[in-house]
């Protein structure tokens, strides 16, 4: 196995679906399934967008966001958001 940079790397949504129950700070939560160029799917939410802009095969981008708060810490991880 080797390290694989997918930072910059393009994808596309999968599969998608829309949870009106689980908490979120902006709900609903979007939850993707994305394909990426060049091999390799990755389960992550999707930010920066409403449900009906999300369709399967929409082009995304990869961005580092923070998730949650908890005890003054904040915790980071990826997101993904429609390409621009």
């Amino acid at each position: 196995m080797a390290d694989e940079p997918m930072a910059g790397v393009r994808a596309k949504v999968a599969t998608y679906t829309v949870d009106q129950l689980a908490f979120t700070p902006s709900p609903p939560l979007l939850l993707v399934v994305l394909d990426f160029e060049g091999g390799g799917r990755f389960r992550c939410e999707l930010t920066d967008a409403r449900p009906e802009d999300v369709w399967i095969g929409m082009e995304i981008e990869m961005t580092f966001r923070r998730t949650v708060t908890a005890g003054g810490i904040h915790n980071y991880f990826w997101k993904a958001r429609p390409a621009r």
